[in-house]
């Protein structure tokens, strides 16, 4: 059986600066929204632009990046994949989020006009660092010999 596809790669700026937090293990958790603009073309003639925020997140040595030298207003390209959370809230009513869980990461901007953009941040997770609701739910990928 082969593993379905959950890849996710974005363009966008941050609507406000990266939140740095640490977990009781340790590891370090960050979290940012990336609006994303794209143009609807209409029959009309009229172009619409439309933006799309999206809930990210970044764990590790990616985090402590992307913390560092990311603000508000900052272009930059994720590519990661979606991870679905649920929980109860105080008043007991269930509730449910969808977040990019960043894997790559790049800077596409410079944080001055004189400096060229900084080169690209990829996640490598060794398994000390996997978050715990990751290596509970998700397991490593399946290989079943398919030669493509």
């Amino acid at each position: 059986m082969a593993n379905d596809i959950n890849r996710v790669i974005l363009v966008g700026r941050l609507t406000r600066d990266p939140e740095l937090k640490s977990t009781n293990s340790g590891s370090y958790l960050c979290r940012f929204t990336l609006a994303s603009n794209r143009t609807i073309f209409q029959k009309d003639g009229e172009n619409k632009e439309e933006v799309g925020f999206f809930d990210c997140v970044a764990w590790g040595k990616l985090a402590e990046i992307i913390s560092k030298y990311s603000q508000k207003g900052r272009r930059v390209g994720i590519d990661g994949s979606l991870r679905f959370s649920s929980w109860e809230n105080t008043e007991g009513k269930r509730q449910s989020k969808v977040e990019v869980f960043v894997e790559n990461f790049q800077f596409l901007d410079a944080k001055n006009a004189n400096e060229n953009p900084m080169p690209a941040v990829t996640q490598n997770m060794e398994s000390s660092e996997k978050p715990e609701s990751y290596a509970e739910n998700f397991s490593e990928p399946f290989n079943d010999d398919i030669p493509f």
